[in-house]
């Protein structure tokens, strides 16, 4: 069985699939990831914060807007690039389901529960959101905060692990737009960040 995600994860991957929804860019890339931990709650935005990273910051990383969004599902992200396929069972794969993601918040927190929640500057998630593929990096990213927390032998995914995973892929990737640069330009350097989650995983352990 996969591993779960927790209610903070979940959150995360929403605000990304709609930060890139609000920019009208139609690929979901590890940036988008990034921002998403900067912006939401858990041990990974405690990280990055205690590391200097911000959301304007990462915001520059993923440079000018691709289209003239106004917000969630809004312009060009409102389905998969033409031509590309849709990721929704490549998400899947790996324990990812937008739509399950949703209607498990909505039965623990009650209707309407992200509605209810302002996560990004535009406002609260939509209740329908766009379906918007991910670049190779994004996924590899997912793939590898799994890995990351098989090797903890955790039965769970937070932002911890979803941290983890993108500072994998910046550290492996030179031929993407995430790459060891982009995590020097952010000030990030990856053997010390990830040091710094492993000691908060450390002191949250009962």
């Amino acid at each position: 069985m996969l591993e779960r995600f927790t209610t903070d994860a979940r959150r995360m991957v929403l605000l990304s699939r709609d930060k890139a929804a609000e920019r009208g860019d139609e690929r979901i890339r590890p940036a988008h990831l990034l921002y998403a931990l900067v912006t939401s709650d858990g041990m990974a935005q405690r990280v990055l914060e205690e590391l200097g990273v911000t959301p304007g910051g990462v915001e520059r990383e993923l440079g000018a807007p691709s289209g003239a969004a106004t917000g969630p599902g809004a312009g060009a992200a409102t389905g998969p690039a033409a031509g590309q396929p849709d990721d929704s069972q490549a998400l899947k794969a790996i324990g990812i389901d937008l739509d399950e993601i949703r209607r498990k918040i909505e039965e623990s927190f009650g209707d309407g529960a992200l509605d209810r929640l302002s996560l990004s500057s535009s406002g609260p998630l939509t209740r329908t959101g766009p379906r918007i593929a991910l670049t190779s990096e994004a996924k590899g990213a997912l793939y590898m905060a799994l890995r990351e927390a098989r090797t903890l032998r955790h039965r769970y995914i937070g932002t911890e692990h979803l941290l983890l995973g993108l500072l994998r892929v910046g550290q492996l990737n030179r031929f993407g737009d995430f790459t060891p640069a982009t995590l020097r330009a952010l000030g990030i350097d990856p053997v010390a960040a990830r040091e710094r989650v492993l000691a908060e995983l450390v002191q949250a352990q009962p």
